[in-house]
């Protein structure tokens, strides 16, 4: 059987996002695997004085720590409402339906609102990432919690109560909010779930992300791919 070493994949998408960032930008950063090799060629970039004036937000209290670790500065939307551009990962990417699921490391709500503050969105995955049947994550206001699974069935939707790894109980966004996770049969992932989703009461946001990007694709080629979306 063949190797296939995704991690070197994650690295040629994350190093080609770089490209992407001029001096002076303010950064909105992601979350998960991919933006973590982001995280550090950025910070390496700082440090070598390759980039200047870089402040970036970040979408995860795992992407502050990351950042403060590389040394770059810390910002937030209140004090830069304005984002330049956004870095992000993707669990999966619907390119013919121009749709991306994101948020099965729970930091989607955070996640979509730097992205859709950005002038410029890039998505950085390897190519596991392309067609892949995922859930779609929900965060769900814990008041709300037996409406919304009530609701979400109705829709087909099939929610699962996502669990903590770590600890005993479901899983709590950053926000203080329980994920869970609905199991949409791939046709019913549509531009339009989003809004659907939303429109539940209670339902705080979900990880349906509709909106104009570059996805790099690192290739087992140890090419890219880009796509628009």
């Amino acid at each position: 059987m063949t190797h296939v070493d995704y991690e070197k994949m994650k690295i040629i998408a994350a190093r080609k996002a770089l490209e992407y960032v001029k001096d002076g930008y303010v950064l909105g950063i992601g979350s998960g695997s991919t933006v973590k090799y982001f995280i550090e060629f950025l910070g390496d970039a700082l440090k070598k004085g390759l980039l200047k004036d870089i402040i970036g937000i970040p979408s995860s209290i795992d992407s502050r720590i990351l950042m403060s670790k590389y040394g770059i500065p810390i910002t937030d939307l209140y004090e830069n409402p304005e984002i330049d551009l956004t870095v992000d990962g993707a669990d999966s990417i619907l390119s013919d339906k121009g749709v991306i699921i994101k948020g099965l490391g729970g930091a989607f709500t955070r996640e979509k609102i730097i992205n859709y503050a950005a002038k410029k969105r890039i998505i950085i995955v390897d190519e596991r990432k392309l067609n892949r049947e995922v859930p779609v994550p929900i965060e769900v206001l814990p008041f709300s919690l037996g409406y919304v699974i009530k609701t979400l069935d109705k829709m087909g939707g099939k929610p699962i109560l996502r669990e903590s790894s770590g600890k005993v109980g479901p899983c709590i966004s950053d926000n203080g909010n329980i994920i869970l996770d609905a199991y949409f049969d791939i046709d019913q992932i549509t531009p339009t779930l989003e809004i659907e989703l939303n429109k539940i009461p209670g339902v705080l946001e979900n990880g349906v992300f509709v909106m104009r990007c570059e996805v790099i694709v690192g290739l087992s080629s140890n090419e890219i791919k880009i796509l628009r979306i």
